[in-house]
């Protein structure tokens, strides 16, 4: 497949699962990639008791081939740490899947799927294979 078609470029849904017996978050995302990496901006509603508390952030990292990284930082807000993502990115270019982590304390798995993306699994779909 061309190294054009995996793109990241994009308007992303997302969940990432807790270590423990937290619910899953989910997230919307707004990429961008260029020559030199990608970046974009991350949107999220807190579901872990934490109310309507909505965090935004921004990520910055990398795509090679399959392989995509970013860090995520948040802006301002009740969470101020970074977290690391590393995943896949599957072969039509609709999901990324992959774990977070938090330096020295949590991690955990995320899913991402392409908005209007045409293939690969729903939200529904997602959040079951996470909590599996």
């Amino acid at each position: 497949m061309a190294e054009k078609a995996l793109d990241v470029t994009g308007q992303w849904d997302g969940q990432f699962s807790y270590p423990h017996a937290l619910p899953p978050e989910f997230f919307s995302a707004s990429l961008f990639e260029t020559a030199d990496g990608l970046g974009g901006t991350v949107t999220e509603r807190a579901a872990n008791g934490q109310g309507e508390t909505c965090f935004v952030s921004t990520i910055r990292g990398v795509r090679h081939g399959t392989s995509v990284r970013f860090t995520k930082t948040y802006e301002g807000g009740g969470r101020q740490h970074a977290v690391l993502y590393t995943g896949a990115l599957n072969a039509d270019g609709s999901e990324i899947e992959g774990e977070w982590r938090i330096a020295g304390s949590w991690s955990g798995r995320f899913l991402m799927l392409r908005r209007g993306g045409g293939g690969g699994a729903t939200m529904r779909q997602a959040e079951e294979a996470l909590t599996d």
